[in-house]
């Protein structure tokens, strides 16, 4: 079973304890997973099955879509609602609020956040916060593509919040992108929930529940469909022999001067080359 499943991930469990239940359930020996998702963020995890995750490197770059919320007037240790509150202050009327996130707009740095994934010296970043450490974090940058409110802005018991969806380049925090939002609005704030609804051009519309999954009720992506925003070629058996050996191709043969190809015979995926000093060379290859 090789192939790309798209999960519709519910709240509370861990982008690992997803994987963790499909290997079990399909029975099935590789599998990963591109961009994790935070336990209390829901909607797409795009699982990667057997032959399929060597294709994690090709579609961990792509932008992601979120619809997410932002509370206005506290933050908090883990910049969403699971952390404890570090600073609360009582909310009036918070001003321009599409101008401030039309001002995210575009190429900026971002300081992830301690409670994340990012590795420092063999560590994860979130499991030296749980003792209490905070380490400078170099910042990294980022694109906002499209940022929108998509609901009215609510007052309630001295905070403030609103929905609003946000287009993004990879290793974008959404729950940072809430405390630089704040800070505009010189209020502290967090996340709120937060929903993924696609991921490069894979969108939670065509997602599976874990229980879909369960009872079989589920298809995959497969290799070629996923890769077809790269050049695609067609290759004979000769070279698909050669190919399936890793062996390096001239661009003339291929009648292709791209730096990335997707070579394949049919609807089988058989490599990705990558041209380098004047050779196609073979990043991965499926036999």
């Amino acid at each position: 079973m090789n192939g790309i499943l798209l999960i519709n991930k519910e709240k509370g469990m861990t982008s690992h304890d997803v994987v963790h239940k499909i290997k079990k359930i399909l029975n099935i020996n590789k599998i990963g997973h591109v961009g994790t998702l935070d336990p209390n963020a829901t909607g797409l995890l795009v699982v990667l099955l057997n032959e399929a995750t060597k294709l994690a490197d090709y579609l961990v770059e792509d932008q992601k879509e979120y619809i997410a919320e932002i509370v206005i007037g506290e933050s908090t240790s883990t910049e969403d609602g699971e952390g404890q509150v570090t600073e609360g202050k009582m909310v009036s009327d918070l001003g321009d609020v599409d101008g401030v996130l039309s001002a995210f707009l575009g190429k900026q740095n971002q300081v992830p956040p301690m409670y994340s994934a990012i590795k420092l010296q063999g560590k994860k970043l979130y499991e030296l916060a749980r003792k209490g450490l905070i380490i400078d974090r170099k910042p990294r940058e980022i694109e906002i593509f499209m940022i929108k409110r998509t609901s009215v802005v609510e007052y309630q018991s001295g905070r403030a919040r609103f929905s609003f969806y946000v287009k993004a380049s990879k290793g974008t925090y959404v729950r940072t992108l809430c405390v630089d939002m704040g800070k505009r609005l010189n209020y502290p704030a967090r996340m709120g929930e937060l929903k993924r609804i696609s991921s490069g051009k894979f969108n939670l519309l065509n997602a599976f529940t874990l229980d879909d999954v369960q009872n079989g009720n589920f298809q995959l992506v497969d290799l070629i469909k996923a890769l077809d925003g790269y050049p695609q070629i067609d290759v004979n058996d000769d070279q698909k022999k050669r190919i399936g050996d890793g062996v390096a191709m001239d661009p003339a043969e291929l009648r292709c001067d791209l730096p990335l190809v997707v070579l394949k015979q049919g609807q089988q995926l058989l490599g990705i080359y990558k041209l380098e000093s004047g050779k196609y060379r073979a990043k991965r290859v499926w036999k």
